[in-house]
């Protein structure tokens, strides 16, 4: 499964004490009665944008990347596992490697990917200022990370 999050889709919800812009949760509200697993946060109040990740250690590891302009290659995302990819800067085309679907990600977007196979997907940073985030989420206590949007 996939799913693109536009930046403007949230509202603008921020962190409390941060003031970071949520981009992603799961789930996205306490009201949903889920146990919490993670939150991505951009923090835009620097120099250069950032994405931060909170997660619950105990449940997820985590490894993040950072891609600037005119990269292209593979991203892979391991059976169970989750990837998280934020736009910082500029535009990036995510799509599957030999499939039929692409999708444009602008700064503030989030692409998120989680599945029980592994996938490959592949990533075109447009040339110049563009970067993006990307976070892969890996389970520590079953065998596949399911997202609670």
């Amino acid at each position: 499964m996939w799913m693109l999050i536009r930046a403007n889709a949230l509202g603008g919800e921020t962190a409390p004490g941060t003031g970071a812009r949520i981009l992603a949760a799961c789930p996205d509200s306490a009201e949903r009665g889920d146990p919490w697993r993670w939150t991505v946060e951009l923090d835009e109040s620097g120099p250069e944008p950032a994405v931060a990740l909170d997660a619950d250690a105990s449940y997820i590891s985590s490894e993040s990347r950072r891609f600037t302009g005119g990269y292209t290659g593979v991203l892979q995302r391991g059976a169970g596992e989750q990837l998280v990819v934020t736009g910082l800067v500029g535009e990036a085309l995510v799509a599957a490697e030999d499939g039929p679907w692409e999708r444009w990600l602008r700064a503030g977007d989030v692409f998120i990917v989680e599945g029980e196979d592994a996938e490959t997907i592949r990533l075109s940073l447009a040339e110049g200022d563009a970067a993006v985030q990307v976070i892969t989420l890996a389970p520590r206590q079953t065998k596949v990370l399911r997202w609670v949007p």
